[in-house]
C-alpha cells in the first residue's frame, strides 16, 4: 500500500476512534471526564468525515470501508438525532395542542443606531411573531425588558409567565400553579407552570441551560490572518476550559429539572434551548422524561442554531410518552442565531382527564 493511502487509512482510524467516543458522550457524567463530551460536540462532523471515508475507499480500496461503514452502523441510534427522516401523521381523533420554543436572543435583530431602522426591524420581527400568535403554548428564552415589550404586544390573548431571567411561558390556556428552577445565575432558568388545558392539565418547562460562550472566541481565532501560535494555544485553552466549566453546569442544571419533573402530578412537555446536541449528557438526562419530537416527527437535518457553529441542534421539545406527537417543524428565520421549533401534540382519546 502507497505512503499516502497508509496516511488516509491512518486518519481514517483516528476519525473512527473519535466518534466512537463521541456515542459514549451522552452516558458518562462529565463530571467523570469532560474530554469525552467535546467529541460529542463535533459528532456531525465526525459524521460527514466517516462518510467521506467510505466514498473514498469505495473508489480507492473497498476492503478499507469497513472501519467507517462499522462505525456509522453502531451509531445508528445517534444518526436518527441528528438526521430524522419522518412523515406527518394523520390525527387519530384525539385532542391536540400546537406548541412552539423560541429562543430569540432578546430580539437582538432590533438594535440599531439609527431609530428608524430599529422601528422598522422591530415592526419585521412583530409581523414574523403574529405569524404564531395563535399557537396555544409558546416557550420562549432569551427575554429581556426589549423583547418583553414586543411579546406583550405581540400576544396580548395569552396568559404568560415571565421572571427577568430570560425563559418565558406563553399559555392560551390558564396557569393553575408556576414556579422557577433557579439555577443561582442572572441569564440561565428554567419556569415551568402547570397548564388547565380544559380536557387534560400539563406541566410546561421552559428551560434555557448555561451557554457555552465560545462562539465568539473561536470566530475571531478562524479569523486570524496571521497566527500567533502561542497566543492561539493560549486562546484555545481558554475556549476547552469554559466549555468544561459550561458543560459541567448544563449537567448539574439539567439534573435539576430531572429531579423536579419527576415529582411533576401531570404529564410534562419540556422544551428550550439545551446548548448542548444530542450526544451530550444533558440531553441523555432531559431525554428520559419524554420523546424527542424532532425524532418522532423530524424530516431532514435538525439544525437549530444559526450561528457560527455548523450542524448545531440544541433546541429541544421533549413530550410526555403518554402524548402523541404528530407534527414537527424547525422555521428557518433569520431573527436570532436560533430557529424556532414547533410541534403539534395529541392527547389519545381515554388518556385526558374530565374537565375541571
Amino acid at each position: 500500500m502507497k505512503i499516502l493511502d497508509k496516511g488516509i487509512l491512518l486518519l481514517n482510524i483516528c476519525v473512527v476512534i473519535a466518534t466512537l467516543l463521541a456515542y459514549l458522550a451522552p452516558v458518562i457524567d462529565p463530571e467523570l471526564t469532560w474530554t469525552i463530551s467535546f467529541f460529542g460536540l463535533f459528532y456531525p462532523v465526525l459524521l460527514i468525515l466517516n462518510l467521506g471515508f467510505v466514498v473514498f475507499w469505495i473508489f480507492k480500496k473497498t476492503s478499507y470501508l469497513w472501519p467507517s461503514l462499522i462505525c456509522i452502523a453502531l451509531g445508528y441510534s445517534q444518526l436518527k438525532g441528528f438526521i430524522a427522516f419522518n412523515s406527518e401523521i394523520i390525527e387519530q381523533g384525539g385532542e391536540t395542542i400546537t406548541f412552539m420554543t423560541y429562543n430569540i436572543s432578546n430580539a437582538s435583530f432590533g438594535y440599531d443606531k439609527k431609530k428608524k431602522n430599529r422601528d422598522e426591524k422591530k415592526e419585521a420581527f412583530i409581523e414574523f411573531l403574529k405569524q404564531y400568535k395563535e399557537t396555544d403554548i409558546f416557550c420562549i428564552q432569551e427575554v429581556g425588558d426589549y423583547a418583553y415589550d414586543i411579546l406583550k404586544k405581540t400576544f396580548p390573548s395569552h396568559h404568560m409567565y415571565y421572571k427577568e431571567k430570560g425563559a418565558v411561558i406563553l399559555s392560551k390556556y390558564p396557569f393553575i400553579k408556576k414556579g422557577e428552577i433557579d439555577f443561582g445565575t442572572i441569564t440561565n432558568s428554567c419556569l415551568w407552570a402547570d397548564i388547565n388545558l380544559k380536557f387534560d392539565t400539563i406541566r410546561v418547562y421552559s428551560y434555557h441551560l448555561q451557554s457555552n460562550r465560545i462562539s465568539a472566541d473561536a470566530e475571531k481565532l478562524a479569523n486570524q490572518t496571521e497566527i500567533d501560535q502561542k497566543k492561539a494555544w493560549y486562546d484555545i485553552k481558554g475556549m476547552l476550559r469554559k466549555f468544561r466549566n459550561h458543560h459541567l453546569s448544563r449537567s448539574r442544571q439539567a439534573e435539576k429539572i430531572e429531579g423536579h419533573a419527576k415529582k411533576s402530578p401531570y404529564k410534562n412537555i419540556l422544551a428550550g434551548d439545551l446548548n448542548d446536541p444530542p450526544q451530550s449528557y444533558t440531553y441523555h438526562v432531559l431525554s428520559e422524561l419524554g420523546q424527542d419530537a424532532f425524532r418522532e416527527r423530524g424530516y431532514g437535518i435538525g439544525t437549530t442554531y444559526a450561528g457560527k457553529i455548523p450542524l448545531l441542534r440544541i433546541d429541544y421539545i421533549f413530550v410526555d410518552k403518554a402524548l402523541k406527537v404528530n407534527t414537527f417543524d424547525i422555521i428557518k428565520d433569520s431573527f436570532s442565531d436560533h430557529y424556532a421549533v414547533s410541534s403539534t401534540i395529541e392527547f389519545p382519546e381515554g388518556n385526558t382527564e374530565e374537565e375541571q
